[in-house]
């Protein structure tokens, strides 16, 4: 009989399993402090606004009948109707007929590399990037390279480039308004699809919005003849249990990605997809505001852990918004190496390394303030901080380059 192995199909064997993920089985020391995983705070979950709105969805016969039941397989017409409206408030004109509604965007994600990505075709990301879409273009056979590599040699023939312009995973930076067009002008140049991950698109703290890359493109194309497709989901602005993403692209692409969604899995849920545009409008103007005030509080206080704690050879980025920050340390230190380490002094955090498709970033790792208390964000920095300076001075068997 032949093993279970030798049944998997090279795309099941070319899925790896998730670094972030990974976290949760590292031996560790009591009351760690997990600064890895970029999830939302569940204490901030709108909980009873949810709640509410199933009751009175499943308190009427019709309502329920229509939340129970299935809709169409691009996502509930309602819904497609209120995210076409969001969009077009954010310079991004589309019908409902330009929607996709997906179960998250990692669906999103996957959804598009399968249309879009045959084995061995390239796909250019920014460094770092997602550590997800890593994982699915690795698992479609993808030929992954850098934007920077495109940009010196824009004649290579690439399928999809795919970059965040907000608060960057897991840099938490933001692309300028020109480093947005040159983005759109690579696409066209190339002839690529150019895929927009927005997914951070609500958590803003400072300054003044940017457009997106799709709304810079529609100043001078309409939907159906842009190139840009933009990806992003509700995981942030409510919660990610619900697990419903979006997409926006031209109507002819909307319908080849419904007809792929179909074979996978029909559809989002109905009752989540009714329950999300019912509580759109409270969302965005009331419980997205808190959010921001919440998270920038816990942004600003891990900034002002890291100037505390830090010395001059470590390096970080001061994120406008999102759930991260980005910590470079002296060259001769392997996040990966220390991470066990840092593990057993009580703190955790992502190698740089899970954000590369080359190994690269090996004296970086990703920091997340989105779930962890003020306290602890700063108590958490500080036992980092003991652990790289440790690993600075190369004492106590710290992990570092040979």
């Amino acid at each position: 009989m032949k093993t279970w192995q030798s049944r998997f199909s090279p795309y099941a064997t070319r899925i790896a399993p998730s670094a972030i993920f990974g976290l949760a089985a590292m031996p560790r020391a009591a009351d760690t402090i997990n600064l890895g995983p970029g999830e939302p705070n569940a204490t901030l979950f709108p909980a009873a606004k949810l709640s509410e709105i199933v009751s009175q969805t499943l308190d009427d016969p019709d309502a329920a009948a229509r939340a129970l039941q299935y809709t169409v397989n691009a996502g509930d017409p309602q819904l497609r109707e209120r995210i076409s409206d969001y969009m077009c408030a954010k310079g991004m004109p589309c019908s409902p007929r330009n929607i996709l509604v997906t179960s998250g965007a990692q669906q999103a994600l996957d959804l598009l590399t399968e249309l879009l990505v045959v084995p061995s075709a390239r796909v250019a990301v920014q460094t770092p990037t997602y550590p997800g879409a890593l994982g699915i273009f690795k698992a479609h056979g993808a030929d992954i390279m850098s934007i920077e590599q495109l940009q010196e040699d824009p004649a290579v023939d690439v399928a999809m480039i795919y970059a965040a312009a907000e608060f960057h995973n897991p840099t938490g930076t933001s692309l300028s308004l020109d480093e947005r067009q040159a983005l759109i002008d690579l696409a066209r140049t190339t002839d690529a699809v150019l895929v927009e991950d927005d997914c951070y698109e609500t958590m803003r703290y400072d300054g003044a919005p940017v457009p997106t890359m799709l709304a810079l493109e529609l100043r001078e194309h309409t939907i159906e003849s842009a190139r840009t497709i933009y990806v992003s989901t509700f995981s942030k602005s409510i919660c990610p249990g619900l697990r419903v993403g979006w997409i926006v692209a031209p109507a002819t692409v909307i319908d080849q990605l419904t007809l792929l969604k179909q074979s996978e899995d029909f559809q989002a849920g109905t009752l989540v997809q009714v329950c999300v545009a019912s509580m759109m409008g409270f969302i965005m103007q009331q419980h997205v505001p808190m959010l921001r005030d919440v998270y920038r509080q816990r942004r600003d206080t891990m900034l002002a852990a890291l100037s505390t704690h830090f010395g001059a050879d470590v390096q970080w980025s001061k994120p406008s918004g999102g759930f991260f920050v980005w910590l470079t340390v002296p060259p001769h230190v392997d996040t990966t190496a220390l991470l066990p380490r840092a593990a057993q002094a009580g703190v955790t955090y992502v190698p740089g390394a899970a954000f590369s498709h080359e190994g690269a970033y090996s004296n970086a790792l990703r920091l997340s303030y989105s779930s962890v208390s003020l306290e602890r964000i700063t108590e958490g920095v500080r036992r980092l901080a003991a652990v790289v300076d440790d690993a600075r001075s190369g004492t106590k068997g710290a992990a570092t380059h040979a």
